[in-house]
């Protein structure tokens, strides 16, 4: 018979947990970071007003500013964060955005409409110019003299809303141009990046990628 005797190590045990957390801490870590590059993955790039079919992850909209430079998309507001610390910590993925100014939380609202569908209030600044000689049409603006025209958006069509809007504000431009903020609401289907890259994720996991 053989008799074993234990001892309890108190200066160690400390250690030992302490070593533990932080190699938990790596793993979920690692996990988190996988999460969100398959996330920002799924969004394909695709020029603007071209949308991804429902039920698969939203497209990425690229543009170049006036000044040349490449401006962020919707992807490029999908972060990754710990919280907490020790055997507490844990990794928060998904769209977060600027807190401050007219774009605030614009990221977190979109990420919610696509990945479950739904309603949201969607905000423009909208530029018409007058309607120069020789072009002929132009759009009729309600309230406003002369008639103006806009590449991106008609307001009104022959004076009459080309759909439901709210003007908030009006600025006069430079060589009679006026610039709206205007204010929609748009209703999506269900285009969801988080529940299919967790999947993958979740596979991942189990084929050991992150030991």
């Amino acid at each position: 018979m053989i008799g074993v005797k234990t001892h309890t190590l108190p200066g160690k045990v400390g250690e030992v947990k302490a070593d533990f957390a932080r190699a938990a801490v790596r793993t979920i870590g690692r996990m988190a970071a996988y999460q969100r590059a398959v996330e920002r993955d799924l969004m394909q790039d695709a020029p603007k007003g071209i949308a991804s079919a429902p039920g698969t992850a939203p497209h990425s909209h690229s543009r170049t500013s006036r000044r040349g430079t490449t401006m962020k998309t919707f992807k490029d507001f999908i972060f990754f964060k710990p919280e907490g610390k020790g055997f507490d910590t844990r990794f928060v993925v998904g769209p977060d955005a600027p807190s401050k100014g007219r774009r605030k939380n614009w990221a977190e609202r979109i990420g919610k409409t696509h990945e479950f569908g739904g309603t949201t209030t969607v905000e423009k600044r909208v530029v018409y110019r007058p309607v120069r000689a020789g072009e002929g049409g132009g759009t009729g603006l309600k309230g406003h003299r002369g008639r103006f025209r806009s590449k991106g958006v008609v307001l009104f069509n022959k004076g009459e809303r080309t759909f439901d809007f709210t003007i908030h504000n009006t600025k006069k431009m430079r060589s009679g141009k006026v610039m709206f903020l205007i204010s929609h609401k748009a209703t999506d289907p269900k285009r969801p990046f988080a529940a299919p890259a967790l999947r993958k994720t979740t596979a991942a996991m189990r084929q050991g990628k992150f030991k």
